[in-house]
């Protein structure tokens, strides 16, 4: 069994193409590629005099998603009404106000072993070709910029929180403590997750490690009752925010100068958590994490 569920953001409307079929009516998924390996660019240099060249790394191509559909039905109204949504969904022209771009889509695709996403857009629109009586097929294209499948949905994975975790406490001599707390975070994914990490004041220079890299971020500044800061470690979209009841600030300039914008590598990873304020009721997510597939 395979099925795609393409959801069209500006619309929030949805068409799903299956390939178990309906005796009545149904949008049947024929054929379905571009689910596997999207390819890869190697990057390569070469010394002066150099024989040969050296390989550097092997970045991921877009991924594009071609399948071939056919609408069938017991009459001819409801193939042109089936023909008239898949047109109005599949449509790069649509307009996404929330982000100002046009024809953005968001793409399910399930098998008998699991469900996945990914992001895409409309490359080419439906294209009727061959209709016989009440049946019509097309092929349809969609390109992904970001070519990795995600999980089905992202969790929020609780670092630290009110209600504890585990805890190891160290209490200096001086005037101040530093508490810790640990969770293992096991990326099943084929490649490094980035992380978006959430804390909810009250804290004081918090701290995230990647224990397993030793790779580690600190904010140098503290974080009211009322305020939570946002850490982002998207390659391209690293940012560090923090909220407040009237404004959302950078504060990127806080960052300790050897933080690292770390990734979960492939594996487990122990994550520690850490403040300067003993006690302190502050809460550490880790929003919406989902690892990333090469192939499915």
């Amino acid at each position: 069994m395979q099925k795609l569920e393409i959801i069209n953001l500006a619309l929030n409307e949805s068409i799903v193409f299956s390939s178990v079929g309906n005796p009545n009516e149904d949008i049947l998924l024929s054929h379905i590629e571009g689910l596997g390996h999207p390819g890869a660019t190697s990057q390569k240099s070469q010394g002066v005099n150099q024989d040969g060249c050296n390989s550097e790394d092997s970045l991921l191509d877009p991924r594009v998603i071609k399948l071939q559909t056919t609408i069938r039905t017991q009459d001819r109204e409801k193939l042109y009404e089936l023909r008239r949504k898949i047109f109005r969904i599949i449509n790069p022209k649509t307009y996404n106000q929330a982000t100002g771009k046009r024809g953005e889509l968001l793409i399910y695709y399930t098998n008998d072993y699991k469900k996945y996403r990914i992001y895409g857009k409309v490359e080419d629109s439906a294209e009727f070709n061959d209709r016989k009586k009440n049946h019509d097929k097309a092929t349809i294209s969609f390109y992904c910029q970001d070519p990795y499948w995600l999980d089905e949905e992202g969790q929020d994975i609780d670092i630290k929180s009110v209600q504890g975790g585990l805890k190891f406490g160290l209490t200096l001599p001086n005037k101040f403590s530093t508490v810790s707390f640990y969770k293992e975070i096991d990326n099943k994914g084929d490649v490094e997750a980035p992380v978006q990490i959430e804390y909810i004041g009250p804290a004081k220079n918090p701290k995230v490690t990647n224990e397993t890299t030793g790779e580690y971020i600190q904010v140098n500044m503290e974080i009211d009752e009322n305020e939570r800061l946002i850490i982002d470690t998207r390659e391209g979209k690293e940012t560090v925010n923090l909220i407040t009841p009237h404004e959302i600030k950078d504060v990127y300039n806080n960052i300790d100068l050897k933080s690292t914008f770390f990734k979960l590598i492939v594996g487990k990873n122990l994550i520690k958590y850490s403040s300067d304020i003993e006690g302190a009721k502050d809460k550490v997510i880790i929003k919406d994490y989902t690892n990333k597939y090469v192939g499915v």
